[in-house]
């Protein structure tokens, strides 16, 4: 089971279940009311209502399970693209370091909001990990730098970064003594 390292922003998916949450509120109110009228048109809109905004919960609370980032045997997963994360070999990962840029959210007073962001530098001579196709509205990863909108993580700051940093230390530590073992053997 993957360790998770950096998570999705379980605030604003929660904050997503409003919605959907008085749909099936309203659903279950109109199936109720449909039943003791005996009305047929109270029971097709609430049952629509009520189905609409079960899945649109369940489907929240999947991509809530998600994380941003997690580590498995000598793997960062990165999860920018989907359900399936992108597999990188984590010695290639130099280092996380926190960067700044617009945000999806909408405008303050006019203007566009910035956030912070979480930046993956990975090593220049991994050439084959220079570029990857990701969702725009979570990330970039372009020229062997993946960009993490902090908009859809959890929120981030120096103590964050230096968890992830020590992390990556350990996962490096890890791994050489892993082929040690295996060159003396």
């Amino acid at each position: 089971m993957p360790e998770v390292w950096l998570h999705t922003n379980r605030r604003a998916m929660l904050l997503g279940m409003l919605v959907p949450g008085a749909l099936v509120a309203v659903g279950l109110g109109l199936l109720i009311a449909g039943f003791t009228q005996s009305s047929t048109l109270l029971l097709a809109i609430g049952g629509g209502l009520l189905l609409f905004g079960t899945f649109a919960i369940l489907n929240l609370l999947y991509w809530l399970q998600l994380p941003r980032l997690a580590y498995e045997r000598g793997e960062l997963l990165v999860y920018l693209r989907g359900k399936d994360p992108i597999r990188v070999p984590i010695e290639i990962v130099e280092v996380f370091f926190l960067g700044q840029g617009s945000s999806p959210l909408p405008r303050q007073r006019g203007q566009e909001t910035e956030t912070t962001n979480i930046v993956v530098r990975l090593a220049e001579s991994a050439t084959e990990w220079k570029q990857r196709d990701v969702d725009l509205r979570l990330g970039l990863w372009c020229e062997s730098y993946i960009t993490i909108q902090g908009a859809w993580c959890e929120p981030i700051g120096e103590p964050q970064m230096a968890r992830l940093n020590q992390r990556l230390i350990e996962a490096h530590r890890e791994q050489k003594r892993e082929r040690q073992a295996q060159g003396a053997s």
